[in-house]
């Protein structure tokens, strides 16, 4: 007996910045809200957000995740790849901190490595540096405290905190 397997085509398309995906089991998974999901082409909004550079998109984000800093946008992914590659840190979460003049800045918490050498204040500056260094000023975290764990969802993904 010879088993056939069909490969079922994915389709996509990038609409305002985001991937739109389109296959036969595209949130078949879903149960009674699979069509909801879907546009009226078929096409299922991924919630990320992409940005063209050349001829190929690179992840940048969620789009509910963006923190406005008067105006600028700001993807919490970018400024966490850069304190992540600090060796001293093991996990960082940046999020937006009300402003009154900006409507937001952007904060940032991180998970130090076991037998971290640093002080908390001392890490702190130094990841301020490395961010002022990679990142536009809007995108510097305006905070950065050193924090014992960061919540995780039941996935594994970093649990994101609104306000």
């Amino acid at each position: 007996m010879v088993s056939q397997s069909r490969r079922s085509e994915v389709e996509m398309k990038i609409v305002d910045d985001s991937p739109r995906i389109r296959s036969e089991r595209t949130a078949s998974g879903y149960l009674g809200v699979a069509d909801e999901l879907r546009d009226s082409d078929g096409f299922v909004d991924t919630g990320d957000m992409v940005e063209q550079r050349g001829d190929r998109y690179y992840f940048v984000g969620r789009r509910g995740g963006i923190i406005n800093v008067g105006g600028l946008k700001v993807h919490p992914e970018e400024v966490e790849s850069i304190i992540n590659t600090h060796p001293l840190v093991r996990m960082s979460r940046a999020s937006a901190r009300k402003n009154p003049i900006t409507g937001a800045l952007v904060q940032a918490e991180m998970v130090l490595n076991a037998g971290a050498p640093c002080v908390d204040s001392e890490i702190a500056q130094e990841i301020s540096a490395l961010c002022r260094a990679k990142l536009s000023p809007h995108k510097v975290p305006s905070r950065i405290k050193v924090v014992d764990r960061l919540a995780v969802t039941s996935g594994g993904k970093l649990a994101r905190c609104n306000g």
